[in-house]
């Protein structure tokens, strides 16, 4: 005979309900989608928010959310995952000294001098043009491909694949050569620089 189910019995059924983080973490990955941004990055973003104090994407002082990729740059994710020692010390201080370097060179460094009359918030002087000296100097001493390809990584963040394809002949060898590229590179400038 069957049994009668017993009064206030519950269904075993169990339901499982998403958590905070993975709501987060789904919601992120389809506005990812629907922008375009690769799968590849989406591990990498967080949501964020911005205040758009000029106005540019909306009405002035407005609130935007947007999402931040967290990845780094791709010499971060070398130096940080570096298990060859491609990227030691001497490298990595030579990828900062360009990068400073750099810097100085876009006049983006101020130094403060209360006796001097600055005329149209322009400040233009011997740091500025030191910067260029040096770099102009480290351009000439290497062929123009590395250059290129370690100035594109290490101060416009261009991906690795773009990049090192101006010396490879298929998307894998890219990304090599892009990375060995910067880090031969940097070899050679702390070499010279002592770093």
């Amino acid at each position: 005979m069957g049994r009668a189910k017993a009064k206030g019995a519950t269904s075993t059924k169990i339901k499982r309900v998403k958590s905070e983080a993975e709501r987060t973490r789904d919601r992120i990955a389809s506005l990812a989608e629907r922008i375009g941004i690769p799968e590849a990055q989406i591990p990498n973003l967080v949501e964020g928010k911005i205040v758009d104090l000029a106005g540019e994407l909306g009405p002035k002082m407005s609130i935007i959310p947007v999402l931040i990729n967290r990845g780094g740059t791709a010499v971060e994710r070398w130096i940080s995952g570096d298990k060859n020692g491609l990227f030691e010390e001497g490298e990595q201080r030579a990828i900062r000294y360009t990068q400073q370097l750099w810097v100085r060179a876009d006049g983006q460094l101020r130094a403060i001098d209360h006796a001097r009359d600055v005329v149209d918030n322009l400040v233009e002087g011997l740091s500025q043009q030191e910067a260029l000296d040096e770099l102009q100097r480290l351009k000439d001493r290497l062929p123009r491909p590395y250059w290129d390809v370690y100035e594109n990584v290490c101060r416009f963040d261009e991906e690795a694949g773009t990049a090192g394809s101006r010396l490879a002949s298929n998307s894998r060898s890219a990304v090599d050569a892009a990375k060995t590229t910067v880090a031969f590179t940097a070899s050679l400038i702390a070499m010279w620089r002592r770093l």
